[in-house]
Protein backbone atom coordinates (compact mmCIF):
# COMPACT_ATOMS: atom_id res chain seq x y z
CA UNK A 1 0.00 0.00 0.00
CA UNK A 2 2.77 2.10 1.02
CA UNK A 3 4.52 1.48 -2.18
CA UNK A 4 1.26 2.38 -4.24
CA UNK A 5 0.94 6.34 -2.39
CA UNK A 6 4.49 6.94 -3.32
CA UNK A 7 3.92 6.03 -7.00
CA UNK A 8 1.12 7.85 -6.62
CA UNK A 9 2.78 10.38 -5.27
CA UNK A 10 5.38 10.41 -8.08
CA UNK A 11 2.73 10.93 -10.46
CA UNK A 12 1.78 14.15 -8.81
CA UNK A 13 5.01 15.20 -8.64
CA UNK A 14 5.71 14.18 -12.62
CA UNK A 15 2.59 16.73 -13.38
CA UNK A 16 3.31 19.38 -11.54
CA UNK A 17 6.77 19.45 -12.91
CA UNK A 18 5.03 19.67 -16.39
CA UNK A 19 2.32 22.16 -15.21
CA UNK A 20 4.19 24.71 -13.04
CA UNK A 21 6.59 26.20 -15.95
CA UNK A 22 3.65 27.12 -18.17
CA UNK A 23 1.94 28.37 -15.51
CA UNK A 24 4.26 30.35 -14.37
CA UNK A 25 5.17 31.81 -17.91
CA UNK A 26 1.21 32.19 -18.71
CA UNK A 27 -0.62 32.57 -15.64
CA UNK A 28 -3.45 30.68 -16.56
CA UNK A 29 -6.66 30.72 -14.50
CA UNK A 30 -7.27 27.51 -15.75
CA UNK A 31 -3.94 25.61 -15.06
CA UNK A 32 -3.73 27.25 -11.51
CA UNK A 33 -7.23 25.29 -11.01
CA UNK A 34 -5.37 22.24 -12.62
CA UNK A 35 -2.61 22.29 -9.75
CA UNK A 36 -5.20 22.95 -7.24
CA UNK A 37 -6.78 19.84 -8.02
CA UNK A 38 -3.71 17.91 -8.60
CA UNK A 39 -2.56 19.12 -4.36
CA UNK A 40 -4.62 16.11 -3.89
CA UNK A 41 -3.63 14.52 -6.64
CA UNK A 42 -2.13 11.40 -4.56
CA UNK A 43 -4.24 10.23 -2.57
CA UNK A 44 -7.02 10.86 -4.88
CA UNK A 45 -5.48 8.57 -7.55
CA UNK A 46 -5.13 6.15 -4.53
CA UNK A 47 -8.97 6.33 -4.13
CA UNK A 48 -9.61 5.74 -7.32
CA UNK A 49 -7.56 2.57 -7.67
CA UNK A 50 -8.41 1.23 -4.54
CA UNK A 51 -6.46 -0.22 -2.19
CA UNK A 52 -4.38 -3.31 -3.89
CA UNK A 53 -6.30 -6.14 -2.11
CA UNK A 54 -9.45 -4.94 -4.08
CA UNK A 55 -7.62 -5.26 -7.24
CA UNK A 56 -7.23 -8.14 -9.90
CA UNK A 57 -4.74 -10.54 -8.89
CA UNK A 58 -2.89 -9.36 -12.48
CA UNK A 59 -3.25 -5.17 -10.69
CA UNK A 60 -2.29 -5.99 -7.05
CA UNK A 61 1.34 -5.34 -7.77
CA UNK A 62 1.89 -1.75 -6.75
CA UNK A 63 2.98 0.36 -9.56
CA UNK A 64 6.49 2.12 -8.56
CA UNK A 65 6.45 4.89 -11.43
CA UNK A 66 3.93 7.09 -12.90
CA UNK A 67 3.47 4.93 -16.16
CA UNK A 68 2.51 2.56 -14.34
CA UNK A 69 0.55 4.01 -11.80
CA UNK A 70 -1.60 5.62 -15.25
CA UNK A 71 -1.70 1.59 -16.93
CA UNK A 72 -3.47 0.87 -13.57
CA UNK A 73 -5.78 3.33 -13.91
CA UNK A 74 -6.50 3.19 -17.60
CA UNK A 75 -7.38 -0.99 -16.65
CA UNK A 76 -9.36 0.06 -13.91
CA UNK A 77 -11.18 2.11 -16.06
CA UNK A 78 -11.63 -0.61 -18.49
CA UNK A 79 -13.38 -2.55 -16.09
CA UNK A 80 -15.55 0.52 -14.18
CA UNK A 81 -15.88 2.53 -17.45
CA UNK A 82 -18.03 4.86 -15.39
CA UNK A 83 -15.88 6.21 -12.83
CA UNK A 84 -16.01 10.05 -14.19
CA UNK A 85 -13.07 10.86 -11.50
CA UNK A 86 -10.71 8.17 -13.37
CA UNK A 87 -11.66 9.93 -16.76
CA UNK A 88 -11.14 13.38 -15.95
CA UNK A 89 -7.58 12.08 -13.78
CA UNK A 90 -6.49 10.77 -17.00
CA UNK A 91 -7.62 13.21 -19.25
CA UNK A 92 -5.78 15.75 -17.13
CA UNK A 93 -2.57 13.71 -17.07
CA UNK A 94 -2.82 13.33 -20.83
CA UNK A 95 -2.92 17.07 -21.50
CA UNK A 96 -0.31 17.89 -19.64
CA UNK A 97 1.86 15.77 -20.99
CA UNK A 98 0.79 16.58 -24.66
CA UNK A 99 -1.42 14.30 -25.73
CA UNK A 100 -4.09 15.66 -26.62
CA UNK A 101 -6.07 13.64 -28.43
CA UNK A 102 -5.73 10.70 -25.48
CA UNK A 103 -6.92 13.66 -23.19
CA UNK A 104 -9.83 14.89 -25.94
CA UNK A 105 -10.88 10.76 -25.61
CA UNK A 106 -10.58 10.39 -22.01
CA UNK A 107 -12.88 13.61 -21.53
CA UNK A 108 -14.94 12.64 -23.91
CA UNK A 109 -16.01 8.86 -21.65
CA UNK A 110 -16.39 10.90 -18.44
CA UNK A 111 -18.78 13.09 -20.43
CA UNK A 112 -20.47 10.32 -21.42
CA UNK A 113 -21.47 9.70 -18.03
CA UNK A 114 -22.09 12.96 -16.99
CA UNK A 115 -23.01 15.03 -20.33
CA UNK A 116 -24.88 18.11 -18.85
CA UNK A 117 -21.80 18.91 -16.32
CA UNK A 118 -21.12 22.15 -17.26
CA UNK A 119 -17.72 22.14 -15.84
CA UNK A 120 -16.55 18.98 -18.19
CA UNK A 121 -18.69 20.52 -20.76
CA UNK A 122 -16.26 23.59 -20.96
CA UNK A 123 -12.86 21.36 -20.28
CA UNK A 124 -14.07 19.01 -23.23
CA UNK A 125 -14.39 21.81 -25.34
CA UNK A 126 -11.12 23.23 -24.63
CA UNK A 127 -9.51 20.05 -25.43
CA UNK A 128 -11.03 19.45 -28.83
CA UNK A 129 -9.73 22.57 -30.10
CA UNK A 130 -6.14 21.57 -28.99
CA UNK A 131 -6.55 18.42 -30.50
CA UNK A 132 -8.01 19.62 -33.89
CA UNK A 133 -5.22 19.09 -36.06
CA UNK A 134 -6.04 23.22 -37.04
CA UNK A 135 -5.84 24.27 -33.72
CA UNK A 136 -9.58 25.50 -33.91
CA UNK A 137 -12.66 25.03 -32.02
CA UNK A 138 -15.06 22.53 -33.74
CA UNK A 139 -17.99 23.23 -34.08
CA UNK A 140 -19.64 20.79 -31.07
CA UNK A 141 -16.98 22.38 -29.18
CA UNK A 142 -18.71 26.22 -30.13
CA UNK A 143 -22.03 24.74 -29.62
CA UNK A 144 -20.88 23.31 -25.89
CA UNK A 145 -19.13 26.37 -24.87
CA UNK A 146 -22.56 28.84 -26.14
CA UNK A 147 -24.32 26.30 -24.10
CA UNK A 148 -22.98 27.00 -20.88
CA UNK A 149 -22.87 30.78 -21.14
CA UNK A 150 -26.25 30.69 -22.23
CA UNK A 151 -27.50 28.93 -18.95
CA UNK A 152 -24.24 30.20 -16.53
CA UNK A 153 -23.37 33.81 -17.65
CA UNK A 154 -20.08 33.90 -15.41
CA UNK A 155 -18.77 31.14 -15.95
CA UNK A 156 -15.46 32.11 -16.22
CA UNK A 157 -13.70 29.19 -18.45
CA UNK A 158 -16.55 29.26 -20.86
CA UNK A 159 -16.24 33.40 -21.16
CA UNK A 160 -12.72 33.18 -21.70
CA UNK A 161 -12.84 30.24 -24.35
CA UNK A 162 -15.95 31.69 -26.45
CA UNK A 163 -13.88 34.68 -26.91
CA UNK A 164 -10.93 32.83 -28.19
CA UNK A 165 -13.46 31.53 -30.55
CA UNK A 166 -14.93 34.44 -31.52
CA UNK A 167 -11.36 35.70 -32.16
CA UNK A 168 -10.25 32.57 -33.84
CA UNK A 169 -13.58 32.62 -36.14
CA UNK A 170 -12.78 36.79 -37.41
CA UNK A 171 -15.33 38.27 -35.24
CA UNK A 172 -13.05 40.52 -32.59
CA UNK A 173 -16.13 42.53 -31.38
CA UNK A 174 -17.85 39.63 -30.04
CA UNK A 175 -15.03 38.49 -28.29
CA UNK A 176 -14.40 41.78 -26.65
CA UNK A 177 -17.55 41.65 -25.51
CA UNK A 178 -17.35 38.50 -23.96
CA UNK A 179 -13.85 38.96 -22.27
CA UNK A 180 -15.33 42.29 -21.09
CA UNK A 181 -17.95 40.52 -19.23
CA UNK A 182 -15.17 38.29 -18.42
CA UNK A 183 -13.00 40.97 -17.02
CA UNK A 184 -14.83 41.92 -13.36
CA UNK A 185 -15.16 38.29 -12.27
CA UNK A 186 -11.20 37.82 -12.47
CA UNK A 187 -9.08 38.35 -9.32
CA UNK A 188 -6.35 41.35 -10.19
CA UNK A 189 -3.76 38.85 -11.64
CA UNK A 190 -5.53 37.26 -13.83
CA UNK A 191 -7.23 40.52 -15.31
CA UNK A 192 -3.95 41.62 -15.87
CA UNK A 193 -2.86 39.07 -17.67
CA UNK A 194 -6.08 39.28 -20.44
CA UNK A 195 -5.63 42.79 -20.36
CA UNK A 196 -3.07 42.62 -23.47
CA UNK A 197 -5.71 39.88 -25.38
CA UNK A 198 -8.56 42.33 -24.99
CA UNK A 199 -6.06 45.39 -26.70
CA UNK A 200 -5.33 42.83 -30.00
CA UNK A 201 -9.38 42.14 -30.27
CA UNK A 202 -10.18 45.86 -29.49
CA UNK A 203 -7.43 46.87 -32.52
CA UNK A 204 -8.84 44.52 -35.22
CA UNK A 205 -12.43 45.24 -34.08
CA UNK A 206 -11.42 49.03 -34.88
CA UNK A 207 -12.62 50.03 -31.56
CA UNK A 208 -11.15 52.41 -30.01
CA UNK A 209 -8.37 51.85 -27.05
CA UNK A 210 -9.49 51.89 -23.82
CA UNK A 211 -7.49 51.58 -20.60
CA UNK A 212 -8.35 48.78 -18.73
CA UNK A 213 -5.64 49.02 -16.31
CA UNK A 214 -6.28 52.34 -15.28
CA UNK A 215 -10.41 51.15 -14.45
CA UNK A 216 -9.18 48.06 -12.54
CA UNK A 217 -6.67 49.87 -10.59
CA UNK A 218 -9.46 52.73 -9.84
CA UNK A 219 -11.17 50.15 -8.98
CA UNK A 220 -14.00 49.83 -11.29
CA UNK A 221 -12.71 47.06 -13.79
CA UNK A 222 -14.93 46.10 -16.08
CA UNK A 223 -18.23 47.10 -13.74
CA UNK A 224 -19.33 50.07 -15.58
CA UNK A 225 -19.91 48.14 -18.43
CA UNK A 226 -20.87 45.00 -16.87
CA UNK A 227 -23.60 46.55 -14.45
CA UNK A 228 -24.09 49.55 -16.45
CA UNK A 229 -27.25 51.07 -18.38
CA UNK A 230 -26.65 49.04 -21.87
CA UNK A 231 -27.53 47.99 -25.10
CA UNK A 232 -26.99 44.12 -26.15
CA UNK A 233 -27.74 44.51 -30.11
CA UNK A 234 -27.44 41.59 -32.80
CA UNK A 235 -27.10 42.92 -36.05
CA UNK A 236 -28.53 40.78 -39.19
CA UNK A 237 -27.34 41.09 -42.72
CA UNK A 238 -30.23 40.05 -45.04
CA UNK A 239 -29.11 37.42 -47.70
CA UNK A 240 -30.21 39.29 -50.49
CA UNK A 241 -27.47 41.63 -49.64
CA UNK A 242 -24.69 39.18 -48.52
CA UNK A 243 -23.20 39.25 -52.18
CA UNK A 244 -22.81 43.14 -51.82
CA UNK A 245 -20.45 42.53 -49.05
CA UNK A 246 -16.56 43.37 -49.28
CA UNK A 247 -13.51 42.05 -47.40
CA UNK A 248 -12.38 46.09 -46.55
CA UNK A 249 -16.29 46.69 -45.98
CA UNK A 250 -16.82 48.35 -42.38
CA UNK A 251 -19.74 47.67 -39.90
CA UNK A 252 -20.82 50.92 -37.59
CA UNK A 253 -22.80 50.95 -35.37
CA UNK A 254 -24.50 53.68 -33.35
CA UNK A 255 -26.85 54.96 -30.89
CA UNK A 256 -27.80 58.95 -31.24
CA UNK A 257 -30.56 60.87 -28.82
CA UNK A 258 -34.06 60.01 -29.03
CA UNK A 259 -34.47 63.15 -31.21
CA UNK A 260 -31.74 62.16 -33.27
CA UNK A 261 -29.98 65.52 -32.81
CA UNK A 262 -26.04 65.74 -31.83
CA UNK A 263 -23.45 63.11 -32.22
CA UNK A 264 -23.82 59.60 -31.34
CA UNK A 265 -24.07 58.82 -27.54
CA UNK A 266 -21.97 55.56 -28.32
CA UNK A 267 -20.77 54.00 -30.88
CA UNK A 268 -19.03 50.83 -32.62
CA UNK A 269 -16.58 50.15 -35.82
CA UNK A 270 -15.85 46.80 -36.69
CA UNK A 271 -15.22 44.83 -39.49
CA UNK A 272 -18.19 43.83 -41.53
CA UNK A 273 -18.05 39.75 -41.48
CA UNK A 274 -19.73 37.50 -39.39
CA UNK A 275 -23.23 37.83 -39.85
CA UNK A 276 -25.15 38.28 -37.54
CA UNK A 277 -23.33 40.21 -35.10
CA UNK A 278 -23.57 40.46 -31.32
CA UNK A 279 -21.99 43.20 -29.21
CA UNK A 280 -22.78 45.42 -26.37
CA UNK A 281 -22.82 49.31 -25.90
CA UNK A 282 -21.92 51.03 -23.22
CA UNK A 283 -20.85 54.48 -21.70
CA UNK A 284 -17.12 52.74 -22.94
CA UNK A 285 -18.53 53.56 -26.42
CA UNK A 286 -19.55 57.15 -26.00
CA UNK A 287 -17.39 59.83 -28.16
CA UNK A 288 -17.71 62.29 -25.33
CA UNK A 289 -17.83 62.23 -21.95
CA UNK A 290 -21.01 65.08 -21.78
CA UNK A 291 -22.89 62.77 -23.71
CA UNK A 292 -22.93 58.80 -22.77
CA UNK A 293 -25.72 55.88 -23.01
CA UNK A 294 -26.77 56.00 -19.48
CA UNK A 295 -27.77 59.82 -19.11
CA UNK A 296 -30.81 58.91 -21.74
CA UNK A 297 -34.06 57.39 -21.60
CA UNK A 298 -34.10 56.62 -25.04
CA UNK A 299 -32.06 56.27 -28.16
CA UNK A 300 -32.34 56.21 -31.67
CA UNK A 301 -30.15 52.86 -32.70
CA UNK A 302 -28.66 52.21 -36.27
CA UNK A 303 -26.55 50.16 -38.48
CA UNK A 304 -24.72 50.99 -41.33
CA UNK A 305 -21.72 48.82 -43.62
CA UNK A 306 -19.71 51.51 -45.18
CA UNK A 307 -17.90 50.69 -48.19
CA UNK A 308 -15.39 53.16 -48.06
CA UNK A 309 -14.72 52.68 -44.36
CA UNK A 310 -15.92 56.15 -43.42
CA UNK A 311 -17.93 57.03 -40.93
CA UNK A 312 -20.15 59.63 -42.93
CA UNK A 313 -22.83 58.12 -44.83
CA UNK A 314 -22.49 57.20 -48.53
CA UNK A 315 -24.39 56.34 -51.63
CA UNK A 316 -24.45 52.26 -51.92
CA UNK A 317 -23.64 52.03 -48.33
CA UNK A 318 -25.83 48.75 -46.66
CA UNK A 319 -28.34 50.57 -43.99
CA UNK A 320 -30.50 49.42 -41.54
CA UNK A 321 -33.56 51.15 -40.89
CA UNK A 322 -33.37 53.32 -37.18
CA UNK A 323 -35.16 51.51 -34.42
CA UNK A 324 -36.24 53.97 -30.97
CA UNK A 325 -35.27 51.75 -28.28
CA UNK A 326 -35.94 52.26 -24.40
CA UNK A 327 -33.70 52.31 -21.87
CA UNK A 328 -33.30 50.95 -18.70
CA UNK A 329 -31.01 52.30 -16.15
CA UNK A 330 -28.63 50.31 -15.02
CA UNK A 331 -29.61 47.25 -16.98
CA UNK A 332 -29.08 46.02 -20.97
CA UNK A 333 -31.89 45.94 -22.70
CA UNK A 334 -31.97 43.40 -26.41
CA UNK A 335 -32.11 45.14 -29.27
CA UNK A 336 -31.92 43.70 -33.09
CA UNK A 337 -31.41 45.67 -35.83
CA UNK A 338 -31.45 43.96 -39.95
CA UNK A 339 -29.58 45.43 -42.47
CA UNK A 340 -31.75 45.24 -45.81
CA UNK A 341 -31.44 48.71 -47.46
CA UNK A 342 -29.12 50.35 -49.83
CA UNK A 343 -28.07 53.90 -49.50
CA UNK A 344 -29.59 56.23 -52.33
Amino acid sequence: MTAFVLAAAALLALVLVIVLPSLWRGGRTAGLALVLLLAGGGAGLYALLGTPMALDPALVRAPTTAAEAVAQLEARLKAEPANVEGWVLLARFRAQTGDWVAARDAMANARAVLPDDRDLMVEHADLMMRAAPDGRFPAEATAMLEQVVAAVPTHQRALFYLGAQRYQAGQPAEAVALWERLLPLLDEATAQALLPQLAIARTEAGMPARDYAAELAAGRGGDAAATGTRLAVTIELAPELAARLGDDDVLYVFARAADGAGPPVAARRMPARGFPVQLELSDADALMPTGTLSQQTAVQLAARISKSGDAAAAAGDLVAAAQTVELVAGEAVAATLRIDGVQE
